[in-house]
């Protein structure tokens, strides 16, 4: 099943700007309007991809994240990425990552919006979530506690600790809409200006602790106030350092 992986893949080529994800994204794009990539077919794994472009893993979910957006590619969890159309439900137009970039001053409105959405993901995770899903909400919790804010690895699990908490809702379209602001997460990592202080740090892990005792303990007042701080302490900091820009 790999050996159609390996010559479609031949005419992909390593990165050489700052855009990396939009990049990958734009190669991948144009391998699967042209039939390299097949609908129905499964993308190279992360890891192979992440060597073909000579780039990290991370910048290579950002790519797929945007493919996905865009209906080119379904990534379905603990099987890949799939390809389910040549050309896109529509129009790709302005990036969300881009979009956020121009509309910078609009940063309030978005957390606004986060804090509606992934409020309610909070009580009603604390509700819903199984074993499994307090699992998944430790796993990069911990990770978090071991990494340092700069570190790439600390943004992945910190995303992957936000998908947990949507998946713990057991709601379709709550998941589907987080994965659409899964972008703008991004967007914000590679904006910010603020490196937190060593207590900052500690301060932002124990905002998400506390989202997960929340969830632990089927407390869905504390879970979602638990978020609203974070949300308040991020917010906060990141206008003071975008207010650079």
């Amino acid at each position: 099943m790999l050996e159609p992986h390996r010559s479609a893949t031949d005419g992909l080529t390593p990165l050489r700007s700052g855009r990396k994800s939009y990049e990958v994204f734009e190669q991948i794009s144009d391998f699967i309007r042209a039939g390299s990539f097949a609908v129905g077919e499964k993308l190279p794994p992360e890891r192979d991809l992440a060597s073909i472009f000579q780039t990290s893993r991370q910048t290579i979910r950002e790519a797929l994240y945007r493919a996905e957006l865009v209906g080119l590619i379904e990534v379905r969890h603990g099987a890949g990425s799939f390809v389910v159309s040549a050309s896109p439900r529509e129009p790709a137009g302005e990036p969300l990552d881009d979009l956020i970039r121009r509309e910078v001053h609009r940063a309030a409105e978005f957390f606004e919006i986060r804090r509606v959405l992934e409020g309610w993901c909070a009580r009603q995770a604390a509700k819903m979530a199984t074993r499994s899903d307090l699992a998944a909400l430790k796993a990069p919790l911990d990770a978090m506690k071991k990494l340092d804010v700069t570190d790439e690895r600390w943004e992945a699990n910190d995303i992957a600790f936000h998908a947990a908490l949507a998946q713990a809702t057991g709601n379709p379209l709550a998941i589907r809409m987080m994965q659409v602001l899964r972008a703008g997460f991004a967007a914000f990592y590679r904006l910010k200006r603020f490196i937190p202080s060593r207590e900052e740090q500690r301060v932002i892990w124990r905002h998400h602790y506390d989202i997960y005792d929340g969830v632990r303990r089927k407390d869905p007042g504390a879970a979602r106030q638990a978020l609203i701080d974070h949300m308040d302490f991020v917010e906060r900091k990141l206008d003071e350092s975008l207010s650079d820009i």
